[in-house]
């Protein structure tokens, strides 16, 4: 059962065109989402946090989904779920648009932003304020 729906998505893009990070989606947000082209779905959400979407039609819908469970009361990944969001995204390119979440689009996604710039060879300084400046 997907969790209470919000009014709206947070979303801003981490590099434009391809991966977009945002809040936790609704079903009607993943839909939409889909029709622009999407189709991975990366959630950074705990086992505490439940999806706003309902997993099993996202999935009926085309997405392809990725759960990469952060602490929301850490949210910094460890280095292995770092490297494996990396592997991730270094797997799927360019094939089609991702979108990464978390509960409110404001820590954990923002952190896997600035992974995606460092392991692209992006400066730590850069890759920070890449994302600090299209997150708000």
């Amino acid at each position: 059962m997907p969790a209470e729906s919000k009014s709206f998505m947070r979303r801003w893009w981490i590099d434009e065109s391809t991966v977009l990070a945002g809040s936790n989606p609704s079903d009607g947000e993943l839909s939409a989402l889909r029709a622009e082209g999407f189709g991975v779905a990366v959630s950074l959400l705990d086992s505490d946090q439940r999806p706003g979407y309902d997993a099993r039609s996202a999935v009926d819908r085309g997405w392809m989904l990725y759960m990469i469970p952060i602490d929301h009361r850490a949210d910094t990944p460890t280095l292995v779920q770092a490297c494996e969001f990396v592997a991730l995204m270094g797997a799927v390119g360019n094939a089609t648009k991702s979108l990464v979440f978390c509960n409110d689009g404001l820590a954990r996604s923002p952190f896997m932003g600035a992974v995606y710039w460092i392991a692209k060879g992006v400066p730590v300084r850069t890759a920070m304020a890449r994302v600090a400046a299209k997150k708000l």
